[in-house]
């Protein structure tokens, strides 16, 4: 499998002989309103893409969505994304959110019920988008949801979203990925945790020894505190920088 990162959450999935483009968010540095607390003074996107959206977009097989998030999904990518392919969210609200944008095709991945693309199964997993002191505001946003990639004779991935180290991800684990995608970054201080920080990583990685973490989701917003320098130099003093891959914005992972 190929994973073509791009910035944040965005990236291109080879897999299964089919393209995924994950968490599509096209537009350019600088326009979106800051969403909290930030180290920055710039608004964010704090970076511009690596490639061109229209270029991202093209020969793409189907669209994951981990939730509606301006980080995740914008009207840049909706512009750009064809209305008629497979269009997969989390819940019935961000299927009624998606639509919106024009996308045709949008099915939700149930937690019970298989979902696939044509022999790739696709499974939806449980996440919690914070903790601590954050969390009497969690119950008013939108959460996020993880989504497991399953094929035979393929990898099985995990693609972490929006959460912080919680009972959905250790059931996640229960599918014995062989590469997780993790979303780390966003470390707002003590009990302001909106994403995984290092100690969330350190307590993947245990649970899945033999898995392959790949670390995305930093650098990009301003809350997203934790750097690339940060999570490689955690996991070099915790043994376990062999298996983390950090890509840079624009890099290709083959595994």
């Amino acid at each position: 499998m190929l994973i073509h990162f791009y910035r944040n959450a965005t990236m291109k999935l080879e897999y299964g002989g089919k393209i995924f483009l994950v968490d599509p968010m096209f537009r350019g540095k600088g326009v979106v309103h800051k969403l909290g607390p930030t180290l920055y003074p710039e608004k964010p996107p704090l970076i511009d893409l690596p490639e061109d959206g229209k270029n991202i977009a093209d020969g793409i097989d189907a669209v994951l969505l981990t939730h509606l998030h301006p980080g995740h999904f914008d009207q840049e990518a909706a512009d750009l994304i064809p209305k008629d392919l497979p269009f997969f969210v989390q819940n019935l609200n961000d299927k009624d959110l998606s639509r919106k944008y024009g996308m045709n095709k949008t099915q939700t991945i149930d937690m019970t019920l298989d979902t696939h693309l044509d022999d790739i199964r696709i499974i939806r997993t449980a996440g919690l988008h914070g903790n601590g002191k954050i969390m009497h505001v969690i119950n008013t946003m939108q959460n996020s949801s993880g989504i497991v990639l399953k094929k035979e004779k393929e990898k099985t991935v995990f693609i972490t979203g929006d959460t912080v180290y919680c009972s959905g991800v250790e059931a996640a684990l229960g599918y014995h990925p062989d590469v997780i995608i993790a979303y780390l970054g966003a470390n707002q201080g003590e009990g302001m945790q909106l994403t995984m920080g290092t100690e969330d990583l350190d307590k993947l990685q245990a649970a899945a020894p033999n898995a392959k973490i790949v670390a995305v989701h930093m650098e990009t917003f301003e809350n997203q505190h934790l750097s690339r320098q940060e999570v490689r130099a955690y996991a070099e003093s915790h043994n376990f920088s062999d298996r983390l891959i950090i890509p840079e914005n624009g890099e290709t992972v083959t595994l």
